[in-house]
């Protein structure tokens, strides 16, 4: 269901889960500020899809390019009754902990978000006011974890 964030791809600059010490670190698209995945031509005469870019953290010093799996490698993730929620960046996930708990203001925030189209695109489940207790706490925690 986390299909419908991906509306016009995703950003080409993203806060990943390190592979080698999985503390944050940062990717940068090989290709500028297109949105990811970029679609390239391929040597057949196609085209295929590529999430190439360059993965560095500071933590362990990793630095070299990398083929981006996402939604799976995001470091500001979460799941929630199946689906994971999941964000950019930590700016992202901090605009969604404040849409999540604004309750009846959240179309105020929504239109104050530089995130306001995915914001609008978040599913369902995420958005129940039975869920916003637990997803409040769980961002939180998650966003303090660092």
């Amino acid at each position: 269901m986390t299909e419908r964030y991906y509306n016009k791809g995703i950003a080409p600059r993203l806060a990943l889960a390190c592979p080698q010490c999985s503390a944050e670190a940062r990717f940068e698209s090989l290709y500028g500020d297109l949105p990811l995945p970029v679609l390239l031509a391929d040597d057949m005469g196609g085209t295929r899809l590529s999430w190439a870019g360059r993965l560095s953290c500071l933590d362990c010093g990793l630095n070299r390019t990398h083929e981006v799996d996402w939604p799976r490698e995001a470091f500001y993730q979460l799941e929630y009754r199946g689906e994971t929620l999941w964000g950019f960046d930590r700016a992202m996930m901090a605009e969604i902990l404040a849409y999540l708990g604004a309750g009846p203001d959240r179309d105020k925030v929504r239109r104050n978000s530089p995130h306001a189209t995915r914001l609008l695109r978040l599913p369902k489940p995420f958005l129940a006011a039975k869920a916003r207790e637990t997803l409040v706490a769980k961002i939180e925690a998650l966003l303090e974890r660092d």
